[in-house]
């Protein structure tokens, strides 16, 4: 190109007040969508010549911005975008991006307070500088009368509650064999896995009735004979990760929430069991589940070769094969704290990201169950659930799922994870381990069963290494802790 585009991504100003109940205090391009920073998806966007992409986010980048203007030849152009805006289709933007070089005339997306501006001349910006340094250009007052209008694309204004919250509850990431097709009032979900998907939907007509109030209801059942599928209404709230993950979370709405989950813990429909059932059906859950993920996992060459990375590691005791059997050495020490004499109706994937919940109503709902096709299956072993939001909470699942980590070399060639901040987590888990000891389940069977959960998932993630890497790491710490307590 003949001339300098530069592209800036105005990041400057903090989210709105009311959007802070689910992502915390932080600026737009820190909100995690789809497993990534909203700067990410922007950063993604960008065409090879346009890598260089201009951050703001302090007054120290904006002064930066300037130096570079004042130097730019005269044919520069510049390209602001306003971060609190996101787009459903970021290759709408790398196409808008890629026909600017050929732009004749500047343009904003609207007359008044746009989120999108082009100025064919980048040093018009200096002569506006002192109103562009005070604030950004989505808060102007004054009207862009004498740009373009910009219609090719759709943008979301993320300072909109209503906006906002159709972005996010539309962000749920299904399975490779699962498909999630939103509108304004549906949910409907598809699935080559038809077997799978008629359990989920039986699941909630074979429930009692005391449990339906808590449950998104599916609707419309269908199978073509290749795939199946059925309907939910559509609810416009964060599911529980969203805020966990953001650390969104104080002491007080983490109560709160902590209240409402345990309360339908305990009021699970409850049936006494045989001992060798109960023994049976832990076994089936905790090791059988557990041996068989992690054949699965070694009889790949994937697996085969994320393993011989962690052999390379041996004081960080990440072997899986080595974990297995020291997770099964642990299982028979501890098997009868694993098994009950009762049974509960479970939901059997209990993790924040099945949980919507609305922080001002207080409103809970659980989707995506396990499911089951007949009555006898509802019944499961009562620490199940509980190892699945343990999991979340005291596992940090859902930051690892979210790419929300480092993995960091520690003393003598130990590997360790690293979570950023989290300024108050060590607080909530512990509120998390209180409750916990209110109930008649102990924390050593939870954290065991939890970490058979991450070795389960081994197989599953496979098109992550480093996402499984973690996972191992995460299973060895928790191993380390029921060993040493």
């Amino acid at each position: 190109m003949d001339s300098k585009i530069f592209i800036v991504l105005d990041d400057r100003e903090l989210v709105a007040d009311r959007l802070q109940n689910f992502v915390g205090k932080r600026r737009y391009g820190e909100i995690i969508f789809q497993r990534q920073p909203l700067f990410d998806h922007f950063q993604a966007a960008m065409p090879n010549w346009a890598s260089d992409a201009i951050r703001l986010r302090s007054n120290e980048d904006v002064g930066h911005l300037r130096e570079k203007l004042e130097t730019a030849d005269k044919e520069s152009t510049i390209f602001i975008v306003s971060a609190r805006i996101a787009f459903r289709d970021y290759s709408l933007l790398n196409q808008l991006v890629e026909k600017l070089p050929y732009a004749k005339e500047s343009f904003t997306d609207s007359l008044y307070k746009p989120h999108i501006v082009f100025m064919h001349n980048a040093h018009r910006l200096i002569e506006l500088w002192r109103a562009f340094e005070a604030q950004p250009m989505h808060d102007w007052d004054q009207p862009w009368e004498n740009y373009e209008r910009l219609h090719s694309i759709r943008q979301i204004d993320l300072s909109d509650l209503n906006e906002f919250l159709d972005l996010i509850s539309s962000s749920t990431e299904a399975r490779h064999f699962n498909y999630l097709q939103n509108d304004r009032y549906y949910c409907t979900k598809m699935s080559t896995d038809r077997k799978k998907l008629l359990a989920e939907f039986s699941f909630y007509s074979l429930v009692p009735e005391a449990m339906k109030p808590w449950l998104v209801q599916p609707f419309n059942y269908q199978d073509n004979g290749e795939t199946a599928s059925y309907r939910m209404l559509r609810y416009y709230i964060a599911d529980a990760s969203l805020p966990w993950i953001h650390e969104a979370f104080d002491e007080d709405s983490f109560a709160r929430f902590l209240d409402r989950l345990f309360f339908f813990l305990s009021e699970r429909p409850k049936a006494g069991v045989e001992k060798n059932r109960a023994a049976s059906l832990a076994r089936s859950l905790f090791v059988d589940k557990t041996e068989s993920r992690v054949k699965m996992f070694l009889a790949t060459e994937k697996g085969q070769e994320i393993n011989r990375m962690a052999a390379n590691f041996p004081k960080a005791k990440l072997n899986v094969q080595a974990q297995l059997d020291r997770y099964m050495h642990l299982y028979e020490k501890h098997r009868a704290k694993m098994q009950h004499d009762h049974l509960v109706i479970g939901h059997g994937d209990f993790c924040f990201s099945n949980i919507l919940y609305e922080r001002n109503s207080q409103l809970l709902l659980f989707l995506d169950p396990k499911g089951c096709m007949q009555e006898d299956d509802l019944w499961t072993n009562p620490l199940y659930d509980f190892c699945k939001i343990s999991h979340s909470i005291l596992g940090d699942y859902d930051f690892i799922n979210s790419g929300l980590f480092d993995i960091a070399l520690g003393p003598e060639n130990t590997l360790g994870l690293h979570f950023g901040n989290q300024a108050n987590h060590a607080m909530l888990k512990q509120l998390f381990k209180s409750r916990l000891a209110e109930t008649s389940y102990g924390l050593t069977s939870i954290r065991l069963g939890e970490a058979s959960l991450f070795l389960s998932m081994l197989p599953l993630h496979l098109d992550h290494p480093r996402k499984v890497t973690a996972f191992l790491i995460k299973a060895n710490e928790i191993l380390d802790e029921v060993e040493n307590e």
